[in-house]
């Protein structure tokens, strides 16, 4: 048997919210210059699921849904779960990021809430605001217009 090295890995999750206003909730990211889905590292233990609960959880408070296809196999021993994509990305500084990406349904915000835990400004699009604005990477973009999309509540 081979051994995988994934000493310059990171295996991290992040999610495209989308609220009942029809807008996704991204955070700009300082060392990035850019808008982001929030999210963040993978810890020891946890599953992507957990994970990108506790990333929302510490970085905005908000309460959400997870939208996908998620279900339980062979008498609730295997978890299929359905989510946006698996992405790839070399992260200047950082490594390689191993990213689970989801979608969510924001159920409940506060509005009071402008900036993460790590002080990065979130902020919610509208569909002509991702389409419009400069700061956004293309596979960002991409997937907030998807999000947009196919969430529904």
């Amino acid at each position: 048997m081979s051994k995988i090295n994934w000493k310059d890995k990171c295996w991290v999750t992040t999610i495209f919210l989308v609220n009942k206003e029809r807008k996704v909730l991204l955070n700009w990211n300082k060392v990035l210059q850019t808008w982001i889905p929030v999210g963040g590292h993978i810890d020891k233990g946890e599953t992507p699921q957990e994970a990108i609960r506790r990333e929302v959880e510490e970085e905005t408070g908000f309460d959400f849904d997870l939208y996908g296809d998620f279900k339980m196999e062979n008498g609730g021993k295997v978890q299929l779960v359905k989510f946006h994509r698996f992405q790839i990305e070399r992260v200047p500084h950082h490594n390689i990021h191993m990213n689970f990406v989801f979608f969510g349904k924001c159920l409940k915000h506060d509005r009071a809430v402008f900036q993460t835990d790590e002080k990065e400004k979130l902020r919610w699009f509208s569909r002509e605001e991702i389409l419009n604005e400069k700061g956004v990477l293309e596979s960002v973009r991409n997937s907030a217009l998807r999000a947009l999309e196919v969430v529904r509540f």
